[in-house]
């Protein structure tokens, strides 16, 4: 049944994503055994969850100038397994669907799957399946499948106050990295940043076998984003140290300090780290399991509150943190 349409209707920039797919979701709920919202959708089966996120990227949205076929593919395989990461899954496969147009060359192909193919061993999954169809923009399509036991699944929904705020490896990096790719700076470390984000699948193994970790997702629009995000999963508000963000080190090395590092630590998109709580009794030993392996390590940036709200601490004084990372459609 079609609905009708108004001259009042909104349109997609009225709305932007994330209420896009509220408004979908509650129209039509879909049958998954983990309602819309979370990073991935998933299937039970026994006492076992297949995982499965989509995610698609287009040349003239997501690609900036500078930006190779191999570092197209390996940025669409990241961010399909950075999901998997975030519910704590252990990634099985992977399937792209390519759109290209008709007078690609054959090379920029064989490119773009070469770094899928490379993103994807680091963490021993293959591709299973692959389509090409004509489009007239170059858009990639991938789509990751995962397993996860039932009672380990990460979930958006669980933080509770007193909880620790968590992220894993650094932030800030990948902003400054599309800012030197764009205006040509040549701060390799940041590029580099951009180009390769490593998704934190052992880290998310980690968090999902301790039992301590009450909510967790991924950062790909940003720890702004993603803390409103986790706030309205779970009703619960945050309060965030600002000195305590982790910054990439291509922050300071670029003379980038103060304010303007925390702007881009809060908001730089892209990153794929993972944003989690952690109840308080639990966080010592989480911190010894993560510094007996080989990992990112993770930082406490601050803890969960009642109220419904995300406050930013700078020193003795607080102002509210707003939601300013990347969101399609607007």
């Amino acid at each position: 049944m079609t609905s009708k349409r108004t001259n009042g209707e909104p349109r997609l920039s009225d709305l932007g994503e994330r209420e896009i797919i509220r408004k979908l979701a509650s129209e039509f709920p879909t049958g998954g055994f983990i309602p819309p919202g979370d990073d991935c959708g998933a299937i039970e089966i026994d006492e076992r969850l297949i995982l499965l996120s989509t995610d698609s990227k287009a040349d003239d949205t997501h690609f900036p100038k500078g930006f190779t076929p191999f570092d197209k593919g390996w940025s669409i395989a990241a961010a399909n397994l950075s999901d998997v990461a975030a519910m704590g899954g252990i990634p099985l496969g992977f399937l792209i669907a390519y759109g290209l147009p008709r007078d690609t060359p054959f090379s920029v192909l064989h490119d773009i799957e070469a770094g899928i193919d490379s993103c994807l061993a680091d963490h021993s999954v293959q591709i299973i399946k692959a389509d090409t169809k004509e489009n007239k923009v170059l858009t990639l399509a991938g789509t990751a499948v995962g397993v996860v036991d039932k009672a380990e699944v990460l979930r958006r929904k669980g933080s509770r106050p007193g909880d620790a705020v968590c992220v894993t490896g650094s932030l800030g990096g990948s902003a400054l990295g599309l800012r030197s790719l764009k205006e040509k700076l040549g701060i390799a470390a940041a590029e580099e940043r951009f180009r390769r984000p490593t998704p934190r699948i052992k880290e998310g193994r980690m968090l999902a076998k301790s039992g301590v970790a009450t909510s967790c997702m991924d950062i790909s629009d940003g720890l702004s984003s993603s803390l409103h995000e986790l706030m309205r999963a779970s009703g619960n508000g945050f309060e965030i140290d600002a000195d305590h963000l982790p910054l990439h080190p291509s922050l300071s090395e670029s003379e980038i300090q103060g304010d303007d590092a925390i702007v881009l630590g809060l908001n730089s998109g892209d990153e794929y780290e993972l944003l989690f709580t952690v109840r308080q009794e639990g966080l010592m030993g989480l911190r010894a399991t993560f510094k007996a392996g080989e990992n990112s390590g993770f930082a406490e940036i601050g803890r969960v509150i009642e109220k419904k709200a995300i406050v930013l601490m700078k020193g003795r004084s607080s102002e509210p943190l707003p939601d300013k990372g990347y969101e399609h459609f607007r």
